[in-house]
């Protein structure tokens, strides 16, 4: 009897030590769950969206979550543009799917029919688009997979590319060559200088950012849906959508010929939306259903 009682208080201490333990592991921080949320959505099982092009051509686009950032730059930053300001708070108030990349040539080539670029590379960034023709590409996409693709606005595109950092770059205060392709006989703060590749390089050769998206900086610029205004004095705190009107649109990013001064999160600039710029390119969103 004493032989069987003692075998019975080891089993009930094995059980609740094991019971302690599965909590002690399986407890997790709620602040940090968040904060993992909305800095790696993209890294979640199921945040992702895969869109089928047909011809064996998919594009893969992550899913960003809604939030409130710093739209523009500070008073002081390096290499300011007259028109990034007033640095003002915005809130993107619906989750959105964006491109992880640029739009390749042959994702391009697959939904138009035609290669615009003239140095041709399947994974290379399709350049030589006009914003009209990045707004058609969306078009015809939105037609062949059922789902609402667009551009970004130019809100959206900022939020994206920051990730939850209030730095010039998603990088923090510098960049170099190894996480971004521009030219790299140009140094931006305390960074040094690297490679001048003077050519734009296949989709995701660099990390990505925090959200999972590649070549926000640099490579190749990127059209916005936006008309472009030369500042944010009268635009709004919530989903804004730009101008109702102007003549010129907004494309953001840099490219890769480019002091990475131009390459920051916040710069910004504009041209005829009618015209096929050399290396202009664009990545895509997608609403949820």
């Amino acid at each position: 009897m004493k032989k069987l009682m003692s075998l019975t208080a080891i089993a009930s201490c094995l059980l609740i030590t094991l019971a302690s333990c599965s909590k002690e592991y399986s407890t997790e921080d709620p602040v940090a769950r968040r904060a993992s949320d909305n800095t790696s959505p993209s890294s979640e099982p199921g945040k992702d969206l895969t869109l089928d092009l047909g011809g064996g051509v998919a594009m893969k686009l992550a899913l960003i979550p809604p939030g409130t950032f710093l739209m523009g730059s500070p008073v002081g930053e390096n290499g300011r543009g007259g028109d990034e300001g007033p640095q003002h708070q915005v809130t993107i108030s619906k989750p959105f799917y964006m491109g992880v990349h640029e739009v390749t040539q042959e994702q391009y080539e697959q939904v138009m029919g035609n290669n615009p670029d003239r140095v041709e590379g399947a994974k290379l960034p399709v350049g030589r688009t006009s914003w009209n023709d990045a707004v058609e590409f969306c078009r015809k996409l939105s037609q062949r997979t059922g789902r609402t693709v667009r551009l970004p606005t130019e809100a959206e595109w900022e939020y994206a590319c920051r990730a939850g950092t209030t730095t010039p770059f998603s990088t923090g205060e510098t960049i170099s060559t190894d996480q971004a392709n521009y030219d790299g006989d140009y140094v931006y703060g305390s960074g040094r200088k690297g490679v001048d590749r003077q050519k734009s390089v296949s989709v995701g050769s660099f990390k990505p950012n925090a959200w999972g998206l590649y070549d926000m900086h640099g490579n190749v610029f990127e059209w916005c849906a936006d008309w472009y205004a030369d500042s944010y004095a009268n635009a709004k705190g919530q989903d804004p959508q730009g101008p109702s009107s102007g003549t010129l649109r907004v494309y953001r990013g840099g490219r890769w010929g480019y002091n990475p001064r131009l390459c920051r999160s916040a710069a910004r600039f504009r041209y005829s939306p009618v015209i096929r710029g050399f290396n202009y390119g664009f990545r895509v969103v997608v609403s949820p259903d």
